[in-house]
């Protein structure tokens, strides 16, 4: 049973889900193992033929075959170790005055991406792309119908140091029913600029960076993709749109094609040009109730995983970044793709 509990240093909440020490990459290889779990198609519950491997199928686009299934394209079904789960309460409880907790509830779903285990999303063809974007929409939309979510999580891990346990391409969705406090910070930032100036913060900084592009890698007419000027990590990238709109959910249906040409230049850059690094990426967007603010705009992280956080790191909160986001968009930007 997961639960989440509250730290009161900084009012953040933390995700207990002692189910998931059972994931596969938690379990230690034998020394006659030569692969990690999951690296082959025949031991694969993401590959077409083995649907029976997976909790049923939440949702799938198809070409007519029966639910669960070979005939998909996008498959999304429910983590077979979730962090969260729907079934849980989500009422509060304290445990004496600093002791707050409260019920696992949430959702934790697996979007498999294409049904090729060996074909990166960095590889796939842009209108692939596309309907997994409308598939990640879709879901989005449709969590937030259950009001107990306060927040919706999308996440893609890529390469064993960013956390990924199976090697077939897939993403996934986490929906929380409380907003966690690095998104919370982020809004207030966001929400204190506008209160200052009537303008969202997130389009005044696009707009500056596109004036003198020296940190953008790519654009096209509806996104574009930057090398934020102060970013955290070597060669972290944002791709945020021209248009605002504070929620994923809102996002026009025909702009996911351009999003879709963006984010697959982005990560074939980053591919060809780095050797194919482990990353985490993440859409960052507006929380229940904020939908349709003008303080935030909605923008898709790209965080490579080409160093470790040691002590500095950790105990101070701060980064160190040992490229300059001038350099690291030159560097994509010219990768020949």
């Amino acid at each position: 049973m997961s639960l989440l509990r509250q730290d009161v240093t900084t009012h953040d909440w933390v995700i207990f889900a002692p189910e998931r020490v059972r994931r596969p990459h938690d379990w230690k290889k034998s020394e006659h193992d030569s692969e990690a779990p999951g690296a082959s198609q025949e031991g694969c519950p993401f590959c077409p033929g083995n649907e029976s491997r997976t909790g049923p199928e939440i949702y799938a686009v198809r070409g007519g075959s029966a639910r669960d299934t070979p005939g998909w394209s996008v498959r999304v079904v429910a983590n077979n170790f979730p962090a969260l789960r729907i079934e849980e309460d989500h009422r509060r409880s304290e445990q004496r005055l600093l002791f707050r907790a409260m019920g696992g509830c949430g959702a934790h779903e697996v979007i498999i991406e294409s049904p090729d285990h060996e074909r990166s999303l960095a590889d796939q063809p842009v209108d692939q792309v596309e309907r997994l974007l409308q598939t990640l929409r879709f879901r989005y939309i449709d969590l937030l119908e259950d009001h107990r979510f306060q927040a919706i999580v999308i996440f893609r891990n890529h390469g064993e140091l960013a956390g990924t346990s199976l090697r077939h391409p897939h993403c996934q969705l986490i929906a929380t029913p409380v907003v966690p406090q690095l998104l919370r910070i982020k809004h207030q930032v966001a929400t204190e600029f506008f209160d200052q100036t009537g303008d969202c913060l997130y389009c005044r900084l696009l707009l500056e960076e596109l004036r003198e592009p020296d940190r953008v890698v790519v654009e096209n007419a509806e996104f574009a993709a930057i090398v934020p000027f102060a970013s955290r990590l070597p060669f972290e990238v944002w791709i945020l749109p021209k248009h605002h709109q504070a929620s994923f959910a809102g996002v026009d249906p025909q702009h996911l094609g351009p999003l879709a040409e963006i984010l697959q230049s982005v990560l074939l850059r980053l591919h060809r040009g780095l050797d194919n690094p482990a990353y985490n990426l993440t859409f960052n967007t507006a929380p229940r109730g904020d939908e349709n603010k003008a303080y935030f705009l909605w923008h898709v992280q790209i965080l490579p995983r080409l160093t470790t956080s040691a002590g500095f790191e950790l105990g101070s909160g701060m980064s160190i970044n040992t490229v300059l986001p001038e350099v690291a968009a030159k560097f994509l930007r010219n990768v020949a793709i």
